[in-house]
């Protein structure tokens, strides 16, 4: 499997929130610029941001558009290059269309149901989706059904889970070795 088989998106909706109630979050910058730089180092042609409302989809397009079109991209092709990755969806689902791609879930607790190693997707054919939640995690009730998760990453200091940002590189970084 090449990296073009596999893309990536961060779901902002719907998430958890901590009393584990159907949320949403907001995209940040850094989720974008990070989520593009790390996904580019990999390999990773496609990084959807999920997030239902226009005015977050609007920050992200602006975002982008000022590397892509503006003056940004003159100063800094790479970073425009970078950023042309990013896909902003209202749902999981528009994503999944878009690419026809199995969905594999991660979480930083383990989870019920097919549960594999990351480095197994390199072995299976067809186009693949890793999807990360923001939040106190995915809200998989109102997601569409999983084919499986991603193993968690098992740290040993004093936090249960990492950013996403950091689980995200992990991940990647065992999938592509």
């Amino acid at each position: 499997m090449k990296a073009s088989n596999i893309a990536v998106a961060l779901v902002h909706h719907p998430v958890l929130n901590r009393k584990g109630e159907s949320s949403t979050t907001s995209i940040t910058p850094m989720d974008v610029h990070d989520f593009a730089r790390t996904c580019a180092f990999y390999g990773i042609d496609k990084v959807y941001l999920v997030h239902p409302a226009k005015g977050m989809q609007s920050m992200v397009h602006d975002l982008t558009g000022y590397w892509a079109t503006g003056e940004g991209g003159v100063r800094n092709a790479g970073r425009k290059q970078v950023l042309e990755s990013i896909c902003v969806v209202d749902s999981l689902e528009d994503a999944q269309k878009d690419g026809d791609y199995c969905l594999w879930m991660t979480s930083a607790m383990v989870e019920k149901g097919h549960v594999i190693e990351p480095s197994a997707l390199l072995k299976m054919a067809g186009n693949h989706l890793i999807v990360f939640g923001t939040g106190w995690g995915l809200d998989v009730k109102n997601l569409p059904e999983e084919n499986g998760w991603l193993s968690p990453i098992v740290g040993i200091g004093k936090v249960r889970h990492l950013s996403v940002r950091a689980a995200l590189a992990i991940y990647l970084d065992r999938i592509m070795r």
